[in-house]
């Protein structure tokens, strides 16, 4: 006797693929714009505590320095965890749920994206002289503890 599957929603898996689809190609996009206009790299906003910067950050979080392939492992083993969650988890509870992976998935792939194609990742915002950032950083921040933080509460 074979078991029964546990049906994936396919609204929730449309769901998670087009914000992961929306989320990674703001980035990209962003990203090739920002960097092809130098004059943007004067702008600044709240005087001066936010401001455009050109960063390659070879490591990980705050530029910590990894080796690539532990960096790689990482990805891989977030990305995994991303899909057991869309097949064993009912997303379906909470209608952000979906977009909250999504966000994680597309700013994961988008900084995968970076470091394949260049070996490094591309951020361009400067947070309080300090930490450089990018939208995939932000979407990656804000998917997983939105998600993790829903599914604390379930």
């Amino acid at each position: 006797m074979h078991r029964m599957q546990k049906n994936i929603n396919t609204r929730d898996v449309g769901n998670v693929l087009q914000t992961t689809i929306v989320v990674f190609s703001a980035d990209q996009i962003l990203k090739h714009f920002i960097f092809a206009k130098i004059e943007l790299m004067n702008g600044s906003w709240l005087q001066g505590l936010i401001r455009f910067t050109d960063h390659k950050n070879f490591g990980i979080s705050f530029n910590l320095p990894v080796p690539f392939f532990i960096i790689f492992i990482v990805t891989i083993a977030a990305l995994a965890w991303s899909v057991y969650q869309l097949k064993n988890q009912k997303l379906q509870k909470h209608a952000w749920n979906p977009f909250l992976l999504g966000l994680f998935i597309g700013g994961i792939l988008g900084n995968l994206a970076d470091r394949v194609t260049l070996g490094y990742v591309r951020d361009w915002l400067l947070l309080w002289g300090r930490s450089a950032v990018n939208l995939a950083d932000g979407a990656i921040l804000i998917g997983l503890i939105g998600y993790l933080w829903d599914k604390e509460e379930s």
